[in-house]
């Protein structure tokens, strides 16, 4: 992650130079917004143990879910000299709603009671840095159609409920966590540019880390909560930028 992290900056860094050493091919900033379809596909694993045995409320299960997500986005276009070949590094921030709920039961054998589980993971802020790389389809440089290479960050957050049908009151747990995950973005696209603006169309692959070594304990019984998470998300997306 580290890696192409510092491989986006750094291409990034090598057009700026470039681009302010051609007069005739100076970078084209711009701003603006993207609306998108997110389709999240997460795989979770949810046990609890408790009088020393163990039981699943999910065992790598996969949950899908589809949302609206929103960023406000910021970069430059610059193109090759002599070619019709551009580079557009990109910034953004915005917001995700992707979720998967569950809500489950187990039955223990050792002590015959019914253990329950409610639980909710949920996109909320992303952030991330890619680089553009593509090719104008005619010579007036008006239509770009571009592969995007990346890395984002974004912070999901849990929150459960989790209690036993013998100790009602006693050993129910409330919790509310949040972590950022991290993901390579992988891309295609097409935009079209008219006066001092842009609109285009592009999809966007995210495979995020997983949340794991995620243990808490109940009071009172002991009980210990395990989970795991770790989602992927196919995004499509319209942008719609200003040209300064």
């Amino acid at each position: 992650m580290k890696r192409l992290l510092l491989a986006v900056i750094t291409l990034s860094t090598l057009c700026v130079k470039a681009g302010k050493s051609a007069e005739s091919t100076t970078p084209q900033f711009y701003a603006g917004v993207s609306v998108g379809h997110d389709r999240m596909t997460a795989k979770r694993t949810e046990q609890t143990t408790t009088n020393d045995e163990t039981l699943f409320f999910s065992n790598k299960k996969t949950q899908s879910s589809n949302s609206i997500n929103g960023k406000l986005i910021a970069g430059f276009l610059w193109t090759i000299p002599n070619t019709a070949f551009a580079l557009s590094p990109e910034i953004y921030v915005g917001q995700g709603n992707a979720q998967v709920t569950e809500q489950e039961k187990a039955r223990e054998q050792t002590a015959p009671q019914d253990v329950s589980l409610h639980s909710s993971y949920k996109q909320k802020t992303i952030m991330g840095i890619i680089l553009r790389m593509g090719v104008y389809l005619t010579n007036k440089q008006n239509d770009f159609l571009y592969v995007l290479l990346g890395t984002e960050k974004s912070k999901f957050e849990n929150k459960f409920t989790y209690s036993s049908a013998g100790n009602i009151g006693i050993d129910t747990l409330f919790k509310k966590r949040n972590k950022f995950l991290k993901s390579p973005v992988y891309g295609a696209g097409f935009e079209h540019k008219f006066d001092r603006f842009k609109i285009g169309i592009d999809c966007r692959y995210t495979n995020y880390s997983s949340w794991n070594n995620y243990s808490i304990e109940a009071p009172v019984t002991n009980d210990e909560l395990k989970k795991d998470f770790k989602p992927k998300i196919v995004t499509t997306s319209l942008t719609f930028c200003y040209l300064f």
